[in-house]
Order: C-alpha cells, then sequence, then structure tokens
C-alpha cells in the first residue's frame, strides 16, 4: 500500500508520501521497490500523489500522469475540479483495459477483491485562486462521471492522511478504527443489544477528549512541511520496526505550493 498526507493550509498546500512503489498482478504482489516516485508535479502548478497500486499495464502511474500531461496541455487553464475529472476519466478507462486484460473478463465480472485501488489526491490552486484546495480519485470507486471527491474547499484548513494511516490515528487518538469497531461489538454483547445513538453520542466527548489537538488555521508553511514528514515517517518507522508488513517504506517525498510560488515543488 501507502502512505499519503495532505495539509492545507492558509498559505498553501502541503503532500508527503513514502517512496515504497508495490507492482502487482493477478497472482498478487509481484516485487516491491522502495526508490518509487509517488509525487508529481502536475500542469507545473498542481501537485499530484497516488497511493495504492504502484503500476499499470508494465509502466508506472507517474508514466500515465506524464502521458495525461502530454495529451492536454489546456488543464493549466482548468479550475483543479476539472483536472481531477480528467486524471478519474483517463484512469479509469487505463485500468478497465488492464483489469480485462489480466483476467480474461468483462470488468464487472472481475471480484471486488481482485481489483485493488489507485488512488490519487490532486492540490493547489485555481487559475485566479488565492486559496488552495485538494481533490481525491479512487479506482475503481469512482467511476461515474464527477465522482471525484473534494478533500478541502479553498478555506478549511486541515491535515487529512490516506491509505495506510493506522499508525497516524493511533498517535493522534489513541486508538485505530478496529480497536473502536471491536469496542463496541464486545459492549454490544455485554448488554445484549447494540448500542444508541444516544449512547453513542455520550460516549464521543470522551473519546475526543483525548486526542491531541493539532492546530492548523494559523500554521506557518515551514512547520506545516515538518508535521507531514513526521507524519509520513512515523508511519515509515512504525512498518520498520512492527511485525506486521504493510508495503510502506524508502523515504519521505514532500511537495509543497505556496499563494507566493505558483510552482508545485517537490522539496529534495
Amino acid at each position: 500500500m501507502s502512505v499519503a498526507v495532505l495539509a492545507n493550509l492558509s498559505d498553501g498546500l502541503i503532500i508527503g508520501v513514502d517512496s515504497a512503489v508495490t507492482y502487482s498482478d493477478a497472482n498478487g504482489i509481484q516485487k516491491v521497490f522502495e526508490d518509487g516516485e509517488k509525487l508529481f508535479r502536475l500542469a507545473g502548478k498542481l501537485g499530484a500523489a497516488t497511493f495504492g497500486l504502484g503500476g499499470l499495464e508494465g509502466g508506472s502511474v507517474g508514466s500515465f500522469i506524464h502521458e495525461f500531461e502530454l495529451a492536454r496541455p489546456e488543464i493549466g487553464t482548468l479550475a483543479i475540479k476539472d483536472v481531477a475529472e480528467q486524471l478519474r476519466a483517463f484512469f479509469f478507462e487505463v485500468y478497465v483495459r488492464v483489469g480485462e486484460k489480466a483476467y480474461g473478463v468483462p470488468f464487472d465480472e472481475i471480484p471486488p477483491e481482485k481489483k485493488g485501488i489507485l488512488g490519487l489526491i490532486v492540490g493547489g490552486y485555481s487559475p485566479g485562486g488565492f486559496l488552495s484546495e485538494a481533490w481525491e480519485i479512487r479506482i475503481p470507486t469512482h467511476a461515474d462521471p464527477n465522482s471525484v471527491r473534494q478533500i478541502c474547499a479553498p478555506g478549511t484548513f486541515l491535515v487529512a492522511w490516506f491509505a495506510t494511516c493506522a499508525p497516524i490515528e493511533r498517535y493522534l487518538f489513541g486508538y485505530d478504527r478496529g480497536l473502536l469497531l471491536d469496542t463496541s461489538k464486545f459492549m454490544e454483547e455485554i448488554i445484549g443489544r447494540p448500542l444508541t445513538q444516544e449512547e453513542i453520542d455520550r460516549y464521543t466527548p470522551i473519546r475526543d477528549k483525548h486526542a491531541y489537538s493539532i492546530p492548523v488555521d494559523y500554521m506557518p508553511i515551514q512547520t506545516g512541511i515538518e508535521y507531514v514528514r513526521f507524519l509520513v515517517q512515523l508511519v515509515i518507522q512504525h512498518y520498520r520496526f512492527t511485525s506486521t508488513h504493510a508495503v510502506v517504506g524508502g523515504r519521505d517525498k514532500i511537495g509543497v505550493v505556496t499563494y507566493k510560488e505558483e510552482k508545485f515543488q517537490i522539496l529534495e
């Protein structure tokens, strides 16, 4: 899998990823490279990150992004939402073609557990925009036209994470979703019925009280870069030492775009 972290701040947008890239086919994972590329500049001013599948049809995801960009020189003039929608349509077409070739059946007949996920995050500034925004694409989930998801609108400041992110959630909240689900099931077994919405609502403030509060509304860009790097490294280092073997690794890679500089920069 992968980890990707996004910070949308008042002064700009930051995306961080690990560098492990997984290549799979119908028989499962065939190779993991720890020096792969999953962070890209798109049309100069936008950043794009990928997670999930590391390649399609014998090529890296990056090679397809380059193909997409060369065939559409006008994307530099489009709103980010429209760029994301064109990316969705492009990658979904490739994804269907690759899946049908690999399994020899129509795409709809391929079992869901065999399809895998290709995720993309696209963020930056739309033409004339003075605040950054970001969108998420998940293939094949986002099969329908205009089904891409807006992660954050201009003026919505947040930090979000994608793909393999349990270590981040444990760090920030003190639990992961699996623990919360198992605890709920345990409580339901004890009381002999499902929890009511009122009971869940009463528990939520107790749970949230112990989460770490990270203010992002006024976070400077450099601090945001360091925070995104920290979260990506947290996941990388966790899976370096744990006995579980999620496909996350290599090194962190960080990209940033600010209102002062229109181009998306990939930092060394």
